[in-house]
């Protein structure tokens, strides 16, 4: 009988956690910012925001891991990569299709 009520204690728990996104909050605000400041073309701070981005990319890596596949962790990177050539180049419409396939495959890896 115990048991049985730990076991639906602990589904109960587990599925009030799957409401909506799961995490990410970190990458969603610095995509924000990017966004931001593309629209007011401030160069020299999308340049610092995309070095802070690949820090935070760094700093959950082995939550991305986790939670996404190879291909999409790796696409992530990649693109974050491409973002920072973009912002060095001041090239607005790679930046902005970076800047997308970024939050799409931040969305992906964070969605359940």
């Amino acid at each position: 009988m115990i048991k049985k009520a730990g076991i639906y204690l602990l589904v109960l728990v587990a599925l009030s956690g799957c409401e909506g996104k799961i995490g990410g909050d970190y990458f969603f605000n610095q995509i924000d910012q990017l966004e931001q400041a593309l629209d007011e073309s401030e160069w020299n701070k999308m340049n610092a925001q995309t070095a802070q981005l690949k820090e935070i990319y760094q700093d959950n890596k082995w939550k991305i891991q986790l939670l996404g596949d190879e291909g999409e962790y790796e696409g992530l990177y990649q693109s974050i990569n491409k973002l920072i050539a973009a912002a060095k180049e001041e090239d607005t419409v790679n930046f902005r299709i970076e800047l997308s396939t970024i939050r799409s495959f931040v969305e992906d890896i964070y969605s359940l």
